[in-house]
């Protein structure tokens, strides 16, 4: 499947690939409910474009989001549900199972950052002069209100700051997360 650029999948794509970025993805998931996709977002927002979103603006982006979410779910569960079962099938059939959804999983996940990118293409948004740090923080405060969740930005910093950590060496190593 040939999907159009993009600078937040590109990115993502690299970032998650970061020391101890999926584990820490992963657990902001299953832990506290939150969108893998939108939490990249708010990353590529301050490494790469350095913008401070409204809230209005973050209750636009879960919008534009939501409904990707059910599918994603979906696949999310069938994928973990494969192997747990007791059905007599050859192992080759399986994995060959599990690969497939995998990779319907990770379209559908593209999809949804498409959906993302292209509600935040048409905001009128400035850059900032803060710091990495506080962007991601005010992004994902904005975030986690726009989501309704319980959760504050208190709750999550441990996980965030991994991920902010990951990007912090990643950059000074000379490399660069690509667009």
């Amino acid at each position: 499947m040939q999907f159009p650029d993009s600078e937040l999948w590109d990115f993502s794509v690299n970032f998650y690939r970061l020391g101890s970025v999926e584990k820490a993805c992963l657990r902001l998931q299953d832990q506290f409910g939150l969108n893998v996709n939108l939490v990249l977002f708010c990353h590529w927002l301050a490494l790469k474009k350095q913008q401070v979103l409204k809230l209005e603006q973050w209750q636009l982006l879960v919008s534009a989001a939501l409904p990707w979410d059910e599918t994603i779910t979906m696949l999310r569960k069938s994928r973990k549900l494969i192997g747990t079962t007791n059905i007599a099938w050859p192992s080759s059939f399986e994995k060959k199972t599990k690969d497939e959804v995998i990779n319907i999983e990770l379209n559908t996940e593209h999809m949804q950052q498409l959906a993302i990118e292209q509600a935040w293409q048409q905001m009128k948004v400035e850059s900032c002069n803060e710091e990495t740090e506080s962007i991601i923080r005010q992004n994902i405060s904005h975030y986690l209100l726009a989501s309704n969740s319980q959760f504050s930005v208190d709750d999550i910093w441990q996980d965030l700051q991994l991920l902010l950590t990951a990007a912090h060496q990643h950059q000074n190593s000379n490399q660069t997360i690509a667009l």
